[in-house]
């Protein structure tokens, strides 16, 4: 499978899933279902891409309102713009910026949990909370109904998007492999972001602990994933099971949304 970029000025991990195969040997639509990082320094060029070339009419943004404030999108008033805060501004920042680095080692200053195992535990929470049911319920909805292309993004396109594309290519049929493999792209993406955080926070947190912590938020990793198919393979009956008893979707509706995005 390659997963394909959208090449833009500004705007580095924005990419269509277009192209990738089902398990049954069917394939996404081009041009549709794009996911990306926060798109608040996306040039005039960069929209007009996704507006002309992409026919985008929906934007979902998973943030919280302090990351919106903090930056802010300028995008033309024809787009449709969705609000479906994942998180509450009081989880700990993980959206690579400078303020939430320093709320994520404001956590691990005086405790001795391992770092990959809050990720763990907030991607459970992600999935399985009653807060992210109302909102995940509502990001199918407008998938759904909604006319032109769709595009999410959360601060990095890495943790909220990730969780919410994994869930979007399961309901699709997309096999587990791929859509990990999807997921992990980021790493590639954002590959200079990564080695240029982690080079020069090493002078300024000087302890191997906090050097792992911050590594641990740039980067994904596959168990986060791994272990939120785990839970549903040992949970419910099937993938319908699994969608029809965490968000009310029915196997009726995800059949249409089969229908309106593979070929």
């Amino acid at each position: 499978m390659r997963i394909k970029r959208i090449r833009l000025k500004s705007l580095k991990n924005t990419r269509d899933l277009g192209g990738i195969t089902t398990a049954d040997g069917k394939r996404i639509r081009q041009c549709l279902l794009i996911r990306s990082g926060h798109l608040a320094t996306a040039s005039y060029k960069d929209i007009d891409i996704l507006v002309n070339k992409y026919s985008l009419s929906h934007v979902i943004d998973l943030r919280t309102d302090a990351e919106i404030k903090e930056k802010p999108e300028i995008l033309p008033d024809y787009i449709e713009k969705h609000f479906l805060p994942l998180l509450d501004n009081g989880f700990l920042g993980i959206a690579r910026d400078e303020y939430s680095i320093r709320s994520w080692f404001n956590v691990f200053e005086n405790t001795d949990r391992d770092p990959v195992e809050v990720f763990c535990d907030m991607y459970d929470m992600l999935v399985f909370s009653e807060r992210s049911k109302v909102f995940i319920r509502e990001f199918f909805d407008i998938l759904l109904n909604s006319n032109g292309s769709v595009l999410w993004h959360c601060s990095a396109g890495k943790d909220r998007v990730g969780i919410m594309t994994m869930l979007l290519l399961l309901a699709l049929g997309v096999d587990k492999e791929t859509i990990i493999k999807d997921y992990m792209a980021t790493r590639y993406f954002t590959a200079g972001s990564i080695i240029y955080t982690c080079f020069f926070g090493s002078f300024i947190y000087r302890t191997k602990r906090l050097r792992r912590c911050l590594a641990v938020l740039m980067d994904v990793r596959e168990v986060y994933l791994e272990r939120i198919f785990d839970k549903i393979s040992s949970e419910y009956k099937s993938t319908e099971d699994f969608f029809y008893a965490q968000y009310g979707i029915s196997e009726s509706e995800l059949n249409l949304l089969r229908k309106k995005y593979l070929l």
